[in-house]
């Protein structure tokens, strides 16, 4: 029994006959299997046999959809993961545009380095269920972010370290 629901947001948008999205039409599908239960264990209460054969195939069906939940949320926080990339690579591109010698540049890095880890806090909630998403985003976009931090940290230490500072 397939309940595949969309994992694209694109797919959501395709609509049936009825002027219904796909999602719609999933969530109404779902219903009507939640009421056929209620029917079954109505009409075929006095049949244990039966409604222990009806049991198994919602166990099934429950399973399924908790995959397919599962499917959709491990897309959706790859989508976030690669957003995020593109949002620090643009910072990061910005920054490179910058004196690293102008005190603008320490401002806008403190700036980025704080606002990328607030991001990091949110992802890392995000993706507690979910370890090789977790691992994904410590090494593809924190990995870069740390080194920014590692130069971040290096230049104040020498600022700092200079006379009459």
């Amino acid at each position: 029994m397939s309940t595949k629901q969309p994992t694209d947001s694109s797919s959501t948008e395709h609509e049936g006959k009825s002027g219904r999205t796909l999602e719609e039409l999933y969530d109404h599908a779902d219903d009507l299997i939640r009421q056929m239960d209620r029917l079954v264990h109505d009409e075929l209460g006095h049949k244990p046999e039966a409604v222990a054969e009806w049991e198994e195939i919602m166990r099934d069906y429950e399973a399924a959809l908790a995959e397919d939940q599962r499917e959709a949320e491990e897309a959706k926080l790859d989508r976030e993961i690669h957003e995020w990339m593109d949002r620090i690579n643009a910072d990061i591109d910005q920054l490179e545009k910058l004196d690293p010698v102008d005190l603008e540049f320490d401002e806008a890095l403190a700036r980025m380095l704080a606002s990328w880890r607030e991001v990091d806090a949110v992802m890392r909630l995000r993706c507690r269920h979910y370890p090789e998403k977790l691992v994904k985003w410590e090494e593809e976009v924190m990995g870069p972010v740390k080194r920014w931090e590692g130069l971040f940290a290096a230049d104040m230490e020498a600022e700092e370290a200079k006379p009459g500072n």
